[in-house]
């Protein structure tokens, strides 16, 4: 009878590999709806109280854990009866022809596919899409992509807030603030998410649409590049600037872009010649 005290390095190996290749299947699903970096750095995003960086990092190293106690499991215990598998499989794999070329077709097919844009894909990168945008309202967005690494003095000249009104009120209200630094650090500091602090500034606004990023008024003349519009699904563009989605897919066709509401702006990009936000421009107008 085997000692089973006795260390297995094999049975060490193979369970690392099912525990990292289980991180790697919740890690994938996480990152398939985890909301863009610009708004889960804006929001202080957690889920299972880590962040996007945490599972990022937990995704990325369980995948070079799979990898490499993959290639353990492989050559150092099971190289032998593994090649000697793979070579009585192929030589009856290679009597079915058809079954191989219908194989060899059927996953060039899903990468052209995937290249394309074209369905299954578009649908499923659209949900991915939509999913992501959903966790953060278009009210609570940023001004501007990553305005949290960006110091006050920056975020309130390019959103029109009036510093000189808004620091002593603030400061009154127990807040500490020092112009100079950084939003995500001045939010760390009082204990509040970004978005909770430049909620606090937006009032000083020379106006709430401006304050908030989001000004609608007839002087905005083109929407904020950077935004990640490319991303976006025209359903999920309309719904974030407010506009019905029949009324966008009619403005998009009357410039000439046959749209249907689960298209990506970059899809449309690409068919019309025009920018995602040039796009999105022309839905909001």
């Amino acid at each position: 009878m085997p000692d089973e005290k006795k260390w297995r390095g094999r049975a060490f190996v193979s369970l690392n590999m099912v525990i990292s290749f289980l991180v790697l299947i919740v890690s994938s699903v996480v990152l398939y709806v985890m909301p863009p970096g610009r708004d889960a750095y804006w929001s202080n995003w957690t889920l299972a109280g880590w962040g996007k960086d945490q599972w990022d990092a937990i995704h990325t190293v369980g995948g070079f854990a799979f990898l490499i106690f993959g290639i353990l499991h492989l050559f150092v215990y099971n190289w032998k009866p593994f090649w000697n598998y793979v070579v009585s499989r192929v030589r009856r794999t290679l009597n079915r022809k058809a079954e191989t070329a219908a194989a060899i077709l059927l996953n060039i097919f899903l990468i052209v596919v995937c290249v394309g844009g074209w369905f299954p894909s578009s649908t499923i990168m659209g949900w991915m899409s939509s999913i992501k945008e959903s966790w953060i309202t278009s009210v609570q967005k940023a001004p501007f992509p990553h305005a949290e690494l960006e110091t006050l003095e920056v975020v309130a000249g390019r959103s029109g807030i009036d510093l000189e009104a808004a620091l002593p009120v603030l400061r009154a209200a127990g807040l500490v603030i020092d112009p100079t630094r950084t939003i995500k650090a001045i939010a760390a500091e009082n204990s509040m998410t970004p978005i909770a602090f430049f909620g606090k500034i937006a009032p000083f606004g020379k106006n709430a649409a401006d304050a908030s990023g989001r000004g609608a008024g007839p002087e905005q003349s083109s929407l904020q590049a950077g935004g990640g519009w490319g991303k976006k699904t025209v359903e999920s563009t309309a719904k974030e600037l407010g506009i019905d989605l029949e009324t966008a897919l009619r403005k998009l066709q009357a410039k000439g872009i046959s749209a249907q509401k689960s298209d990506s702006l970059r899809e449309l990009s690409g068919k019309s010649g025009l920018t995602p936000t040039a796009i999105a421009a022309i839905i909001r107008d």
